[in-house]
């Protein structure tokens, strides 16, 4: 027997909400990730030892992509559209550059290139840490500058989604240029061992999942407001470990974050931390960000997931709204703080099991508001 689970946004709201069926469990952050690539237009790398899942994350991506507009998705439109490479240390860089279209040559007299690559909206290539020099070369132009050079040709690249798999990346190489192109990064983990009980229990090879992510517009990405000030803050953190191009993103970033994550620009900014540098880094910048006081508000909502009957949350809720009254009595949070508050306690009580039966957020936000 099948289990389906359907996660869903709360605040953040966006135009599309893209849902993905997935026989993968443990698989949403990848989702997130590759949705991260996808609207910021920046190449991504997942990297993970073999069976981990990396290619089947991106197919079940890529299915829930094409099916955005239409669910009736040919097989042909998958052909078309999906571009994947196995690369390995034999494989020829014509496979990237394309070969000559031998039927308008003959029937013509037009020299024209064929080279999948340049009109896929997914490029994935897998095991690219085995490509050769060449390859990673002609791979350069198309993950840069969304064009394939083939000698004096110069071929338009229409990829919305461009995903490259390896093992690892050589020790020796970790420097160089080509992987420094790939500003998005992500560790791809076995499952834990309660996890795979958990896909056992569910019926294995019959195991679903629905996960919506929701996808942000260029125009939904730009209404995103971030202060200088905590710009500053996360160079007080992260100027040392980013080279200055990958630091030109981050603002993208942290807009677009904030709506795939369903977070507040704060948590958003950690989290773009954590995934460009490591979570090290990203809790220092937290500890920069949050106030003791803030902080201490924020850790006993997450524990509110922990409750599992109305009388005991709705306790809880009052605790943390005395707590919030006090601070802003004596003025140790703001409006900003309360902000915060209120993105994490809506996420917080949207999801949590006794919601029908538990105070609701609005009933307890407008009294925040009102003590700051």
């Amino acid at each position: 027997m099948s289990t389906s689970k359907i996660k869903k946004l709360t605040k953040n709201k966006v135009a599309e909400l893209r849902n993905i069926d997935t026989s993968l469990i443990n698989k949403e952050e990848v989702f997130k990730m590759l949705a991260l690539a996808e609207c910021t237009g920046m190449p991504i790398l997942l990297i993970g030892k073999p069976g981990t899942g990396k290619t089947k994350t991106v197919i079940e991506y890529s299915k829930a992509w094409l099916q955005k507009d239409s669910a009736a998705v040919t097989n042909q439109d998958f052909i078309n559209k999906l571009y994947i490479l196995e690369t390995d240390e034999g494989t020829k860089s014509s496979e990237v550059k394309g070969m000559p279209d031998l039927q308008k040559l003959f029937t013509e007299n037009k020299y024209e290139i064929i080279a999948p690559i340049t009109t896929a909206d997914i490029a994935v290539i897998n095991e690219v840490d085995k490509a050769s020099s060449n390859i990673r070369n002609s791979l350069l132009g198309v993950m840069n500058e969304r064009f394939l050079f083939n000698g004096k040709h110069k071929i338009p690249c229409k990829w919305k989604l461009f995903v490259a798999t390896c093992n690892e990346i050589p020790k020796e190489e970790i420097d160089s240029p080509f992987w420094d192109r790939f500003i998005l990064k992500m560790n791809i983990s076995r499952i834990s061992a309660g996890e795979m009980f958990k896909y056992y229990s569910a019926g294995d090879k019959k195991y679903t999942e629905k996960i919506q992510i929701g996808i942000p517009s260029p125009q939904e990405i730009e209404t995103v407001n971030i202060p200088v000030s905590k710009l500053e803050k996360f160079l007080s953190v992260a100027y040392t470990h980013l080279s200055d191009r990958t630091l030109t993103f981050v603002p993208k970033l942290v807009k677009a974050v904030s709506f795939i994550w369903n977070i507040s620009t704060d948590k958003a900014m950690i989290k773009v931390a954590s995934i460009l540098i490591n979570n090290s880094v990203a809790s220092d910048l937290q500890n920069i960000l949050y106030s003791p006081e803030l902080k201490s508000i924020l850790n006993k909502i997450e524990t509110l997931q922990s409750y599992n009957n109305a009388e005991t949350l709705n306790q809880a809720i009052v605790e943390i709204e005395g707590l919030i009254s006090g601070h802003a009595f004596n003025g140790t949070i703001n409006q900003l703080d309360v902000e915060e508050i209120e993105t994490a306690m809506s996420y917080v009580l949207d999801n949590h099991p006794m919601k029908n039966t538990s105070t609701d957020i609005q009933e307890l936000l407008p009294e925040m508001a009102e003590g700051v």
